[in-house]
């Protein structure tokens, strides 16, 4: 008798909106000359969200940098209103992490916060991005682990309270709108 062979199951689907991770600034990369500062924004480290445990893949396929290369938004507080500066580079390093250098505004909140950042008043920075595509990696009783296999950062923000400085924290943005992302399951890895 040959096999039976069952239809592929409906793609899963989640529907998110704006997503935020943080990071600890290095006071040795300012350039209090130039008002720049080169920053780490993003990692693969793991970090719990509501729907799953997120790891953002850092391979050059997985990240549009195109916002970001094009004079993307530096905020503070992932406030749009507080625009502070822009990317004037962004790249992925070979130890998978993705970094920038900012430039500072001379308007007098651009001022105030770059000061701020020289003082080490500001050492936190989290990015602003959107996912596209994820892939689910792994199911168990503890919860599903998504590799984000394409993303978009949209801005860097400079924080004073996240809520974990090393890997990440989840708030609030003014865009609330959502987007569906299609979640891709490995047969190996099947619940």
């Amino acid at each position: 008798m040959p096999p039976t062979l069952t239809p592929p199951a409906e793609p899963k689907t989640l529907d998110l909106g704006p997503q935020f991770r943080a990071y600890k600034l290095d006071q040795n990369a300012i350039d209090a000359e130039a008002r720049t500062v080169e920053l780490a924004f993003s990692s693969e480290e793991p970090y719990d969200r509501w729907w799953g445990t997120e790891v953002l893949d850092h391979k050059p396929e997985s990240i549009r940098l195109g916002r970001l290369l094009d004079g993307g938004a530096v905020l503070l507080e992932h406030d749009t209103g507080k625009h502070v500066g822009i990317v004037e580079r962004a790249w992925i390093d070979d130890d998978q992490v993705a970094r920038a250098v900012v430039r500072f505004s001379k308007s007098s909140l651009g001022e105030e916060a770059f000061q701020d950042i020289v003082d080490g008043i500001k050492p936190h920075v989290s990015v602003g991005y959107r996912i596209h595509r994820a892939v689910l990696e792994e199911s168990s009783d503890e919860g599903d682990t998504y590799r984000i296999t394409d993303w978009e950062p949209y801005e860097i923000s400079f924080v004073a309270i996240p809520a974990d400085p090393t890997v990440g924290v989840g708030r609030a943005a003014g865009d609330e709108s959502k987007n569906q992302v299609q979640i891709e399951t490995r047969s190996n890895h099947m619940p």
